[in-house]
């Protein structure tokens, strides 16, 4: 029984393997705090958070063209800190591509990319030349007061290495789709592309005109919503005014009784008072 377990792990293994060999893996490293994290959100789902989570590895997966192909674009987004250096290594060896970011903020960010960018070298050897590299400095949307990092510094740093360089802003979203399709053209080995084929295109365009419909449909539902309620509180209203109108009129119903009741009663008391003299005049 152990021995069919190990031959059905191993048949599982085969099996994945065609699928592994069509990703094309970047891995995006960096010191905490820089951006890593943002950019690849904005770039696979078009979000930005204010908020910093630390990460640990996340694996983010995009389809792209690839050889006129479709593949899957694989991003690694890896841990700030230095306490996993097994991960990191491991990283290294599996990346077709990497993205170094530090924040423009930062001088230290910077200057902490340099024993990756060795490691890099070391792991890579001789290929390293034909391996795209994209150093990025982010958060380029910052003031000039909190700037450590120059434009000018990035690029000297980026030449000095023989790798590309771009500033880029995940919260302004610039240069974040522009920072992935140039580190795809640096593609020696392969024809990838962010471009889609036709078909997902249409998949893509039809999506979001669903998603569109949803959405004013909702809108839609939440504006008859209103307008019930709004029609329910104005039926309230015409009640109270009807019951209003009802015990005004009922008072002014009561006013008149108690008014004619009074009218009655004075002509019998004179009638009493001038019999009274009539007796008076005879008398005398």
């Amino acid at each position: 029984m152990g021995e069919m377990d190990r031959n059905n792990k191993k048949i599982l293994q085969n099996i994945k393997m065609p699928e592994q060999s069509n990703d094309y893996r970047v891995v995006v490293f960096g010191a905490g705090g820089v951006g890593k994290s943002s950019l690849v959100l904005r770039f696979i789902k078009g979000t930005f958070r204010e908020s910093y989570i630390p990460t640990i590895e996340d694996t983010y997966r995009q389809v792209i063209s690839c050889n006129k192909n479709i593949c899957t674009l694989q991003i690694t987004d890896t841990t700030g800190s230095h306490q996993f250096p097994a991960m990191q290594r491991l990283s290294i060896t599996k990346g077709h591509a990497f993205i170094l970011v530090y924040s423009v903020c930062s001088k230290q960010s910077l200057e902490e990319l340099r024993p990756i960018w060795s490691l890099i070298r070391e792991l890579k050897g001789e290929e390293i030349s034909q391996i795209p590299v994209m150093l990025v400095g982010n958060k380029c949307d910052e003031s000039e007061d909190l700037r450590e990092v120059t434009n000018i510094e990035g690029q000297t740093e980026a030449a000095t290495w023989g790798v590309s360089f771009m500033e880029t802003s995940a919260k302004e979203n610039h240069n974040v789709t522009e920072l992935f399709q140039e580190l795809l053209n640096m593609e020696k080995n392969r024809n990838v592309s962010l471009q889609l084929d036709g078909k997902n295109k249409k998949k893509n365009k039809k999506k979001m005109m669903k998603e569109q419909a949803k959405e004013e449909k909702l809108l839609k539902e939440k504006k008859e919503k209103q307008m019930q309620r709004d029609k329910e509180k104005g039926k309230e209203k015409d009640k109270d005014k009807d019951k209003e109108k009802q015990a005004k009129e009922k008072d002014k119903a009561k006013d008149g009784k108690d008014k004619a009741a009074a009218g009655t009663a004075q002509p019998g008391q004179a009638g009493e008072g001038s019999g009274t003299l009539k007796d008076k005049c005879k008398v005398m």
